[in-house]
C-alpha cells in the first residue's frame, strides 16, 4: 500500500449524518468533518419514514465537492444505525423508503410472544428480544404492508441500501444484519427457524460481506456525476455505528468496558463468542455481531434522543436554539436527585417529551408544582449515569472480568456533567474517545483493505496513536 491513503466515511445517525474524510499518513489518521446536516423521520399519515434519497443525494453532492478540490479519494465506506431496512423486488428497485423503528408496528408483533417464545428467541440467535428488532417490523408488515412483501425478492438494511446506490452489489453486513434477530451470531448466518416462525422467506437475504473486502466500485455514473476520472472502492465496514464505535476504542488490553453514547445508549464489552444464558438474558444483554468476528455483548438503552427531544421543545420556548453548554450548566447547577427509567414506553417516542417526563416525576412523588427545566435535564443526565453504572456492573458479574477503565465515545462525550456523574456512579476511571468514534472505525476498516495484514489490534494501535484521549475519575 502507498504512505497516504484518504478514505471517506459515511456515518449516518438518527438526528445528523457526518462525512468525515480520513487521511492516512506516517502511521496515523488525521480525520476532518467536511459536512454534518440534520437526519430526521418523516411522517406520513400514521407511519415514520427515512428519507434515504436525500442522504444519499447529499453524499454524492459532497463526494463531487472533494472531487473538485483535487481531493483523491481512495475509498468509501459507510455506517448508520441498526434495525431499519427496505425491501427490493426482482427488477433491484426499492419498493418504498425504509420505516423508521419509532413506528408501533413491532411493539405489537413482540407482545404476542409469550415468555417461552422469548427465551426461545434469544437462544436461536443470542440476540435479546426488543420491540425495534426488525424481525418483528418485517412480521408486522405482511398485516399492514401486504402489497411490498408480495413484490419483495430482496432485503438490505439502511447501510447495504447506500453500499447499493453506490455500487449497484447487494451484500447484507453481519453486523447490521445480527440487529435484526433473524441471524444467529454464533455461526453468523441466517436463522431458518426464525424465518419460519414468523413466515419470512430465508432466501430474501443476500450475501454477507466480510470487513475489510471490496463490495464494488462506485458505479460508472456516479462517477462522471461527481467528476472521478478513476475507480473508487466501496469497502464493508463494521456498517452497524456501535460496531464502528467500538472498532475504534483506543483500548491496547483485552478486558474493558464501553460506552457509545448517541441517539442510543450502547453500553458493553467485546468477546470473542457470544454467552447466551438466563444471566445475560435476565440482565437484558444482547450478543451483536462486532468488528472482524467479534462480539459487543451489550446492553441497548435509550440515550440522547430524550435530552434531544428536551432541547428542542426547550428552544422553541426560548425562540432560539440554546448551546449545550448552557444545557449541560442548567443541569449541573440543579440540586435535584429526581431519576426515571429511560427505557420506559413513556419516553419511546412522545408527543412532548418534557411533558412526558414532568407528569412522570408527579405521579412517582417526586416532584411537585410547575414545570421546571433544570429538573427535566439533570433527571435525564442522572438517570442515564446511573444506567451506565448499574450495566457495567451486570456486564462485569456475567462475564467474571473488572474493568479498570471504560471508554466512552460517541456524540455524548461532549457533556461533560453527564461524564461526571457517570465517574462518579461507576468509582471507575472514564476514558473519553475520539467524538467522532464511529466514523474513525468505519474509516480504520477500509485502512485494512490496504493492508490485508493489518488486525483489530493494529488499528486500535493506529487509532491510539491518533488522537489524545481525556480521563475522568
Amino acid at each position: 500500500m502507498s504512505k497516504e491513503k484518504t478514505m471517506v466515511a459515511l456515518d449516518c445517525g438518527n438526528s445528523s449524518f457526518r462525512i468525515v474524510a480520513g487521511r492516512y499518513k506516517e502511521g496515523k489518521i488525521h480525520s476532518e468533518v467536511i459536512c454534518q446536516k440534520p437526519n430526521n423521520m418523516t411522517k406520513i399519515g400514521e407511519y415514520y419514514y427515512w428519507d434515504l434519497l436525500r442522504i444519499f443525494n447529499e453524499f454524492k453532492a459532497v463526494l463531487k465537492e472533494l472531487v473538485s478540490k483535487d481531493e483523491r479519494i481512495d475509498s468509501i465506506g459507510v455506517c448508520t444505525w441498526g434495525v431499519d431496512f427496505a425491501f427490493f423486488d426482482k427488477e433491484g428497485h426499492m419498493l418504498s423508503n425504509p420505516l423508521s423503528y419509532r413506528n408501533m408496528i413491532g411493539e405489537e408483533q413482540l407482545s404476542r410472544l409469550d415468555h417461552e417464545e422469548e427465551k426461545q428467541m434469544f437462544y436461536k440467535t443470542g440476540i435479546l428480544c426488543d420491540k425495534i428488532n426488525s424481525v418483528y417490523m418485517m412480521a408486522g408488515m405482511k398485516e399492514d404492508f401486504p402489497h411490498i412483501i408480495s413484490a419483495a425478492d430482496r432485503c438490505l438494511m439502511v447501510p447495504d441500501i447506500l453500499n447499493y446506490f453506490l455500487t449497484g452489489e447487494m451484500i447484507n453486513e453481519p453486523s447490521e444484519l445480527s440487529t435484526t434477530q433473524l441471524m444467529s451470531v454464533r455461526d453468523g448466518k441466517i436463522s431458518h427457524a426464525v424465518c419460519e416462525k414468523f413466515g419470512i422467506d430465508k432466501n430474501i437475504f443476500c450475501k454477507i460481506g466480510k470487513h475489510g473486502e471490496k463490495i464494488g466500485n462506485v458505479r460508472k455514473d456516479i462517477l462522471e456525476e461527481i467528476g472521478a476520472d478513476y475507480d473508487i472502492p466501496v469497502v464493508c465496514v463494521p456498517s452497524h455505528d456501535t460496531a464502528s464505535a467500538v472498532a475504534a476504542i483506543p483500548a491496547l488490553e483485552e478486558n474493558f468496558g464501553f460506552i457509545s453514547c448517541g441517539t442510543w445508549s450502547l453500553i458493553g464489552t467485546e468477546l470473542k463468542e457470544p454467552i447466551c444464558n438466563e444471566e445475560v438474558r435476565n440482565a437484558n444483554l444482547t450478543n451483536e455481531a462486532g468488528a472482524f468476528g467479534k462480539i459487543t455483548l451489550l446492553k441497548n438503552s435509550a440515550g440522547m434522543f430524550i435530552i434531544n427531544q428536551l432541547k428542542k421543545e426547550y428552544d422553541f420556548l426560548c425562540k432560539e436554539k440554546t448551546s449545550w453548554d448552557t444545557i449541560s450548566n442548567l443541569a449541573e447547577q440543579c440540586e435535584g436527585n429526581t431519576v426515571i427509567d429511560l427505557n420506559e414506553s413513556l419516553f419511546f417516542n412522545p408527543p412532548s417529551m418534557s411533558k412526558a417526563i414532568w407528569n412522570y416525576l408527579i405521579q412517582s412523588g417526586q416532584v411537585s408544582g410547575e414545570m421546571r427545566w433544570d429538573i427535566l435535564f439533570r433527571t435525564f443526565y442522572d438517570s442515564l449515569a446511573r444506567v451506565y453504572a448499574d450495566t457495567i456492573r451486570d456486564i462485569e458479574k456475567v462475564t467474571g472480568r473488572t474493568f479498570k477503565k471504560v471508554y466512552i465515545a460517541g456524540g455524548g462525550t461532549a457533556s461533560k456533567v453527564l461524564l461526571k456523574l457517570s465517574a462518579h456512579y461507576m468509582k471507575k476511571a472514564i476514558v473519553v474517545c475520539y467524538g467522532e468514534s464511529t466514523a474513525m472505525g468505519n474509516i480504520s476498516a477500509q485502512l485494512k483493505y490496504f493492508n490485508r495484514e493489518f488486525t483489530l489490534t493494529d488499528l486500535r494501535q493506529i487509532i491510539a496513536e491518533s488522537y489524545e484521549t481525556e480521563t475522568y475519575t
